[in-house]
């Protein structure tokens, strides 16, 4: 079986494709006009960890 990540980008919009053995197994779609932080790296320093709920807050600086 192979894989493929094939990717699309516009002055608008980016697209990211995961195909394995033929069957789209992840797509992911962003816009430029609603960029989110999600798949960026960040700086950051925890602030916070939740005990018993594995989660927690951080303080996080672009760049």
């Amino acid at each position: 079986m192979t894989a493929e990540l094939l990717v699309n980008v516009t002055p608008s919009e980016t697209r990211v494709a995961y195909i394995d053995g033929g069957i789209l197994q992840e797509i992911h779609i962003e816009r430029e006009a609603r960029r989110g932080i999600v798949g960026n790296i960040y700086k950051g320093r925890v602030s916070r960890v939740l005990p018993g709920n594995a989660g927690g807050f951080c303080r996080y600086w672009p760049g």
